[in-house]
């Protein structure tokens, strides 16, 4: 039975792996049996490290107190590479407005339990026992490597008490990360913030590992940048192992003036830290938006998304230096 099973695996493989197969057994000396055991084998054994390695649940803030600089639309795509390059993505909208969550198919104005307010208020209560934070976790159904905490209409009210309870809403976020880590699931764990320097991005800047900033080539959003990254250096009193991950500038048209006017400011003031990759001004940003979907997902073979892999190339090159 194992050689009739055999046989017809042999007859079944394309014309190039059968004459990959003749050479290999040929090199070696071994039957082409042989060497298909020990194909699969290797295959197998390289897939089982993959299912058992550490997620490493890093942490990537993408903030900045400019609203309009493509935080939401920068978010959802990085998101959706990471995913599409087989990583474990968790997404935290950490933003009342709620438009990551719509961009992966939650409506911020449904009242469900499981969202990111009603973690807050768990996870600050003085009880002992708290719910599981996997209660709080969304699968979406159209990327089954992205998992979301939502964000919901009623977020601003839980932020009142989150501001209101000093070191405990301080470091409320350090505990949900901690509480992620140890599901051991993502390796990745981008939060999208508000477009502000308040308490509540204070927070969650003390559980990051990285900030990404958007800026526009504008000179406006030059110091927009400018103060989240002096927010930063507060937040590492809390959390000292806090990193640029880098600037990255949007929305560029180079024909501009603005353009042509802000893009050396940008380069000359922080230097090293500003990604190479210019994120270009499009129609498709706003489409996919309205679309509540993700850029990179709607128009995947366009401009704008191949600018975002480009991105990914860099920022994930940065964090295994």
């Amino acid at each position: 039975m194992a050689v009739r099973k055999r046989t017809t695996l042999f007859t079944t493989l394309s014309k190039d792996s059968a004459e990959q197969l003749d050479t290999l057994a040929s090199r070696t000396g071994k039957p082409k049996t042989r060497v298909l055991d020990e194909a699969v084998e290797t295959l197998y054994k390289k897939k089982e490290g993959e299912d058992m390695r550490q997620h490493q649940g890093t942490v990537i803030t993408i903030a900045t107190n400019k609203g309009g600089a493509g935080k939401t639309t920068s978010t959802a795509a990085i998101a959706d590479i990471l995913a599409r390059r087989e990583h474990r993505v968790l997404l935290i909208d950490a933003d009342p407005q709620g438009n990551l969550s719509k961009r992966f198919g939650f409506a911020p104005n449904a009242f469900a339990e499981n969202y990111l307010g009603e973690l807050i208020q768990d996870r600050m209560d003085h009880r002992e026992a708290h719910r599981d934070i996997a209660y709080y976790i969304n699968k979406s159904s159209e990327h089954p490597r992205i998992d979301i905490i939502v964000s919901n209409l009623r977020l601003d009210g839980d932020y009142s008490v989150m501001n209101a309870e000093n070191i405990k809403g301080t470091t409320v976020f350090r505990t949900i990360i901690e509480d992620v880590r140890k599901l051991d699931a993502y390796d990745y764990i981008l939060v999208d913030t508000r477009p502000s320097l308040n308490n509540e991005v204070g927070a969650v800047l003390v559980a990051s590992d990285y900030v990404m900033i958007p800026v526009e080539p504008t000179e406006d959003a030059i110091f927009g940048a400018d103060a989240t990254i002096k927010f930063m250096a507060t937040c590492r009193r809390m959390n000292p192992d806090l990193k640029l991950l880098g600037l990255f500038m949007t929305k560029v048209y180079d024909r501009n003036k603005s353009f042509r006017e802000a893009a050396p400011v940008i380069r000359e003031s922080w230097a090293d830290s500003v990604f190479k990759t210019l994120i270009p001004r499009s129609q498709d940003a706003d489409n996919a938006g309205n679309e509540g979907k993700p850029v990179t997902t709607m128009f995947a073979n366009k401009k704008l998304a191949k600018k975002y892999e480009q991105l990914v190339d860099e920022a994930v090159k940065r964090i295994h230096a």
